[in-house]
């Protein structure tokens, strides 16, 4: 999805995630950036989350963390990772949604 996206939304995608780019990259070396930070930051980012974080998605997905388990990260992450309802396709639509809409509001569109 983000191989089609403008220079500023790589960008915007790369500063909302709090990933570092030189200000003179261009377009394609931003894609690059975007593919290699894609998993950590959309698919799994549970995978660096701590563990009262990881412990708060259970509950918020009305899960209980495993008896024992609350404060081991990698037993919390196994966990999440079996509950896990967002997939790659569910945050490409959200995030062309949500992009699709800012861009609809607020840039003038010309006759």
């Amino acid at each position: 999805m983000y191989n089609k996206w403008h220079q500023t939304e790589l960008e915007r995608w790369l500063s909302d995630h709090n990933v570092p780019y030189p200000a003179a990259a261009d377009r394609k070396d931003l894609e690059v950036l975007v593919k290699n930070n894609w998993n950590d930051k959309v698919v799994t980012p549970y995978n660096s989350w701590d563990a009262k974080t990881l412990n708060n998605y259970l509950t918020l997905k009305g899960y209980e963390a495993k008896k024992g388990t609350e404060k081991n990260t990698q037993s919390l992450v196994e966990q999440v990772k079996g509950y896990w309802t967002e997939t790659e396709d569910s945050t490409n639509q959200a995030y062309a949604s949500v992009r699709d809409w800012i861009f609809d509001r607020y840039i003038p569109h010309f006759p």
